[in-house]
């Protein structure tokens, strides 16, 4: 055989071997202790301890409303929803008052969206933690597809969609999905699009809740701020 035909035989070899080495690669997935202090590191770095985020929102598939969330460092939330009323969170649990109403005790998933905001003092075993708690595996792992992002999951494998699990970008480490059970339901939290013009690395395009497959909430961003100032009265519930 000439050098020619010998080269022309090698070059399938040559390219199987490297999708291969490439296959193997994007399996690797680290350990959760690593992602997740990959994770707060990010955070830190963002640095930001208040942000103030303008959206439009549609629950239960009605009209699209505008709302104002408000989001402190360590664990306060004020989310003004117009008629429907505010909802405010602090360290972790979170209050509903309608108009007219008194305010009224919400799950505790009703914290997890905002949680990975606002948090420049993070780190990731406290992460660990929590997600141990919400009932995450996170000894059970796997790479898959959120959107046009490649993400790292921990709790479950490609065809487990009913377990808590909770997803992070594979280049980014920015969450994109946390899945939680709430007494025999299954809640889907989602953070869609991160790196958007008005939202950059602060908070997500889209933010979306979901309750066994059905979409229950599906907000847009119009306008973030950080740095603003936020006095304690705000959070009170």
């Amino acid at each position: 055989m000439n050098e020619v035909g010998m080269k022309r035989r090698l070059i399938p070899v040559a390219v199987f071997i490297g999708c291969l080495l490439a296959m193997q690669a994007l399996a690797y997935i680290p350990p959760a202790s690593f992602l997740l202090d990959r994770l707060a590191s990010k955070r830190a770095k963002i640095g930001v301890s208040s942000l103030k985020v303008v959206m439009q929102c549609v629950h239960d598939g009605g009209s699209p409303r505008g709302e104002t969330l408000y989001i402190k460092s360590k664990g306060h939330v004020r989310r003004e929803r117009g008629k429907a009323g505010v909802i405010v969170c602090n360290n972790g649990r979170c209050y509903e008052k309608q108009p007219g109403g008194k305010p009224e005790r919400l799950p505790r998933w009703a914290y997890l969206p905002y949680l990975y905001f606002a948090e420049p003092n993070a780190n990731g075993s406290r992460y660990m933690g929590l997600l141990r708690s919400l009932g995450v595996d996170t000894g059970v792992d796997t790479i898959t597809r959120c959107y046009s992002r490649l993400a790292f999951v921990l709790g479950a494998k490609n065809w487990e969609r009913d377990r808590p699990q909770f997803w992070l970008d594979k280049d980014i480490y920015l969450p994109l999905r946390l899945m939680v059970r709430h007494e025999k339901s299954l809640v889907d939290i989602l953070w869609i699009d991160w790196g958007s013009k008005k939202g950059g690395d602060w908070f997500p395009s889209k933010m979306e809740i979901r309750i066994d497959g059905k979409t229950v909430e599906r907000c847009e961003i119009s306008d973030v701020k950080t740095g603003v100032s936020m006095p304690k009265s705000l959070f009170k519930p």
